[in-house]
């Protein structure tokens, strides 16, 4: 089956240039793929930059003890039982840096203009406007280990190490002995 004459020049555009034919569909899929790829790229941002540092975190330590006594931590004075005081230490923090574009903070203005204007928009949507930062604590503690002693007269020392992780508060209760007679 031939086609008619007044339809062959319909489906390949005749090039000023070089005087070769180049289908249609060639430079349609040619500007289908270019369209995806500024696409594809609008939609991408950089890589996060990720960083640490170390914060100050606090755990509320209560202790209390029979008979009551004098509390050292880390051979410091902090008290007479019963006595609530603070536990200093770090945690590391791990923090993630990105610069986000129009197209993630804005998605349906930008869809909005990116088709109003042809795709003509759809460049613009890469250029970075806004810096989106993430903290996540980690489980990685420094500085945590504590030693607690309460003394008494007319009883031993009471020890306790203590490894603070992140509790809000911990409890604790000294039951101190009596010293032998000897």
């Amino acid at each position: 089956m031939e086609i008619p004459a007044k339809f062959r020049g319909a489906v390949r555009i005749k090039s000023r240039s070089t005087g070769n034919h180049v289908p249609v569909a060639r430079r349609v899929i040619a500007g289908a793929t270019v369209g995806s790829l500024l696409f594809l790229s609008a939609c991408s941002t950089q890589a996060p930059q990720v960083s640490s540092y170390n914060r100050t975190e606090q755990t509320q330590l209560t202790l209390s003890s029979t008979p009551s006594g004098t509390v050292n931590l880390d051979n410091r004075y902090v008290g007479v039982t019963p006595v609530t005081f603070p536990l200093d230490y770090e945690q590391k923090v791990q923090q993630q840096t990105r610069n986000v574009t129009y197209w993630e903070t804005h998605p349906g203005l930008s869809l909005f203009l990116t088709i109003a204007s042809l795709g003509v928009y759809l460049p613009f949507s890469m250029i970075p406007v806004d810096t989106e930062t993430s903290q996540v604590p980690l489980e990685n503690y420094r500085k945590n280990h504590f030693v607690i002693t309460v003394d008494s007269a007319g009883c031993d020392q009471w020890k306790q190490e203590v490894v603070a992780r992140g509790e809000k508060s911990l409890q604790l209760n000294a039951q101190l002995a009596r010293k032998a007679d000897h």
